[in-house]
Parts: structure tokens; C-alpha cells; sequence
């Protein structure tokens, strides 16, 4: 299951509870893990033994000596389920037979479509920043990944800037500010609605396959619509466990 977070409706992220950090670096190799803390909460992701940028970890926040484990390729499950689509990514590239919803589309001027994305170098990174360069494995197109976590409240500011230093001009058919995969579970996504005297209506209803779009046609936050959601795990055998009013894990995010 994969949440695509699109540049109309969200940039910011926080998880109730944790996130991830790593020493200040400008070169990482295979392996190296990025974390980021702030609040209760810890961030971290990782390059893969493939190049990918690899999430690993978002949640209550680790201990300074707690280990992570290191980012590692997903096992194809079969010809049309490569490590490509099995592994979760941090901002994919649509090409490499991925077969998941990706971050970026880009169709570049000679018709070719493929775009697959691998780490690059570290531009800059502390406890609870960093920015990340990605770049395609054939093309000059690159995409600097932008993350900032507050070091209160735990919430994590992301962002992509996409550049492309082709000679010839490139069509971006989608991009999306940040991307995430839910671990498998069930889950409940929560938004608001609402109108003219009636704000903020709570709507719930449980992810399904397929895409779900979330949107306001105003151009701006309103009575009508407020740019925020949170999903929650649901459990089917332990309900102490499940997200509710006061307790439980919740992801949500909200436009900056």
C-alpha cells in the first residue's frame, strides 16, 4: 500500500509518535542511513545495495544508541513483481517496471518514458534536516529531496525540486512532493469536510485498493474544505491496540 502525497495537497507529514538521525554527512554509500528526530518522534531512511532511496523507520522517537536495520532490496515475488515495485522507495521514478503509483512522471523529448531514479549524494544533513539528490540512472534529470523536522512537535516537512539539465526540454506529466508506503496492515483514513456553518466534518472510511483523491476546487483552505488527514492501523484481533480517540499510532499529514 503506498500514500502519494501530490503537490496540490500535501507537503507536510508527522506520525504521533518517532523519527531518525544521522551524523552530518556529504558523501553516503550503500547502506548509510539517514535519520532525523524531532519531538516524540524519529525519521529515518537509507540506500539500498540497488541505489534507492529506501524508507525504514517512521514512528516514537529511538533511542541515540537504538540500531536500525540497514536498507535492503525487497525479494521479487514474481516476473511482474520485481524489487522495483516490492520495495518501498522514497520518491520513485515512473520506469524500471514499477508497477506501484510513482512520485515522478517525466516523458522526455526523444519519447522515452523511462525514468528511474537512484540516490546521488547528501547536500546537506543534521538531527533534524537534510536534503538528498537523486538522479536518473541514464538522463540528466535530478530530484533534490528537501526534509525538516521540528524539533518539538515532531512534524516533518517535506519537499521535491525537480530539475532537468537535458539539452531538450522534458514534459512532467506528475510530480509529487513526498512520497510513503504504509506498511501492510488495515487502515482508516479520517479527513473533514464541510460548508458555510458546518466545518470540519469528520469523514472515516477504510483504504481500499485503487486511488483516492482528496480535493479543493477553490484554490485555497475554506469551510469547505481543510487540507489535512491522518490514517490510522486498524487491528482485528486486539482493539487495545487499534488507533483511537486517545491512544494508538496515527499518520496524518496537512498542506504547508
Amino acid at each position: 500500500m503506498k500514500l502519494l502525497l501530490k503537490p496540490r495537497y500535501l507537503s507536510i507529514f508527522s506520525l504521533s509518535l518517532l523519527l531518525l538521525a544521522g551524523s552530518p554527512s556529504s558523501v553516503a554509500q550503500t547502506g548509510q542511513i539517514i535519520r532525523l528526530d524531532g519531538g516524540n518522534v524519529t525519521y529515518a531512511f537509507g540506500v539500498n545495495e540497488r541505489g534507492d532511496l529506501q524508507p525504514l523507520y517512521w514512528g516514537g522517537r529511538l533511542g541515540a544508541h537504538e540500531s536500525i536495520p540497514a536498507p535492503h532490496s525487497f525479494p521479487e515475488m514474481a516476473s511482474f513483481d520485481s524489487p522495483a515495485t516490492t520495495t518501498p522507495q522514497e520518491y520513485s521514478g515512473w520506469g524500471a517496471g514499477l508497477f506501484t503509483e510513482p512520485a515522478l512522471k517525466i516523458s522526455f523529448a526523444d519519447g522515452n518514458r523511462d525514468l528511474v531514479l537512484h540516490f546521488a549524494r547528501i547536500a546537506a544533513n543534521n538531527s533534524n534536516s537534510a536534503d538528498v539528490v537523486l538522479k536518473d540512472i541514464s538522463r540528466e534529470v535530478y530530484v533534490t529531496l528537501h526534509y525538516s523536522m521540528d524539533e518539538k512537535s515532531g512534524i516533518l516537512a517535506r519537499s521535491a525540486n525537480i530539475e532537468n539539465r537535458e539539452k531538450q526540454p522534458v514534459v512532467i506529466e506528475q510530480a509529487a512532493f513526498a512520497q510513503w508506503r504504509l506498511p501492510p496492515a488495515r487502515y482508516t483514513m479520517s479527513y473533514l469536510t464541510g460548508r458555510w456553518a458546518g466545518e470540519w466534518t469528520l469523514n472515516q472510511e477504510l483504504i481500499q485498493g485503487g486511488a483516492r483523491v482528496i480535493e479543493s476546487r477553490r484554490g485555497s483552505t475554506s469551510h469547505q474544505a481543510n487540507p489535512w488527514f491522518a490514517i490510522s492501523r486498524e487491528s482485528r484481533r486486539d482493539t487495545a491496540t487499534a488507533a483511537a480517540e486517545e491512544h494508538g499510532e496515527v499518520w496524518f499529514g496537512a498542506l504547508a
